[in-house]
């Protein structure tokens, strides 16, 4: 069982890697595209703002998600080396419980936006703006599925 979903979160990891590149390159690309634009051409485009803004937001909170995944967020490696094993375990237990609550807190609040913001549309591209506010239940939902895999494939349990 454990071996499945090791399995399985790896093959998410793996798309999530992948979508975060493509939206770095998609980034890069547009913001060279629009600097380009500017200074050669004397022409900059409309919608190039919105496509690297709305890119960089789903880009950050993928890479959340991924931080979650390879426990890379914030931490005081300083006091947690000097804890005891067991004290260690409560505190990094803690530490998870903390970002679970916080994923949850990301997917009610992603949703709650996506529902006020469903009928507005972007001035550039005429995209639903709910799709970029999209990436908050999105990544909330990464990262929890990502905190419950690290715990049920845990060694320890």
């Amino acid at each position: 069982m454990k071996r499945r979903l090791r399995v399985l979160n790896r093959a998410l990891v793996a798309l999530e890697t992948w979508a975060a590149g493509a939206l770095l390159t998609t980034v890069a690309a547009v913001v060279l595209l629009q600097v380009l634009m500017r200074y050669l051409f004397a022409y900059p485009n409309p919608w190039s703002e919105e496509v690297s803004r709305f890119c960089f937001i789903w880009l950050s909170l993928l890479g959340a998600s991924l931080a979650v995944e390879h426990r890379a967020h914030f931490g005081f490696d300083q006091v947690t080396k000097a804890l005891a094993p067991p004290a260690k375990i409560v505190v990094e237990r803690f530490a998870g419980a903390v970002v679970l609550l916080f994923s949850l807190l990301l997917i009610a609040t992603g949703i709650a936006l996506m529902d006020l913001t469903m009928g507005e549309r972007s001035p550039a591209l005429n995209l639903p703006v709910a799709l970029v506010y999209a990436a908050a239940p999105v990544s909330g939902v990464l990262m929890v599925v990502h905190l419950l895999m690290g715990w049920l494939t845990e060694d320890t349990c």
